[in-house]
């Protein structure tokens, strides 16, 4: 699998296989700022600039996983993983956030999600992406019905936030040809 991939979304925002050489303090704040992970699984973990270097490296290295950094004008301002995908089965999850909270509302997620499809359909023949959101999360669920996402399955009562239990949507993206 190719490890540096470059996907120009318009002309400003570009998404990019994140390297070692792209964490910053500041991306580290990001995966500790609850309003940004709050969705996320994310939010259970203390990050360091250590660990998420290591984390980089570990996908970079990854045969199975492809994480972008989404890039504003060169300014990360997000991230978008494929993967884990499971070359036997044509299919990947996609997971995405965006970091900079002067980005959020732009569409530029939902941009990079089409992208990311795009990518995972066409160039490497993937017949399945699948992402799954916390039912709260009405940004993602948005996002993930203007890519063409469609509802497969809830699982009831399956998360915890804020100390109440929610569901958690399980969504698909099969391309029209299939």
């Amino acid at each position: 699998m190719k490890r540096d991939v470059k996907i120009d979304i318009d002309n400003n925002i570009q998404l990019r296989t994140l390297k070692k050489i792209d964490v910053t303090e500041k991306y580290v704040a990001w995966l500790n700022d609850y309003e940004i992970m709050k969705y996320t699984e994310q939010k259970y973990f203390e990050h360091f600039f250590s660990s998420v270097c290591d984390f980089v490296e570990q996908k970079y290295n990854s045969e199975n996983d492809l994480l972008f950094g989404i890039f504003s004008n060169d300014t990360h301002i997000g991230n978008i993983k494929l993967g884990p995908i499971r070359w036997e089965h044509k299919s990947a999850e996609v997971s995405y956030f965006i970091g900079d909270k002067n980005y959020w509302g732009r569409g530029i997620a939902t941009k990079c999600v089409n992208s990311i499809v795009e990518y995972g359909t066409k160039v490497l023949l993937l017949e399945k992406i699948n992402a799954g959101y916390y039912e709260l999360n009405v940004g993602s669920e948005k996002v993930l019905k203007k890519c063409g996402f469609c509802i497969e399955g809830v699982r009831v009562s399956d998360v915890v936030f804020e100390d109440k239990r929610f569901n958690y949507i399980l969504v698909g993206f099969v391309p029209k040809s299939m």
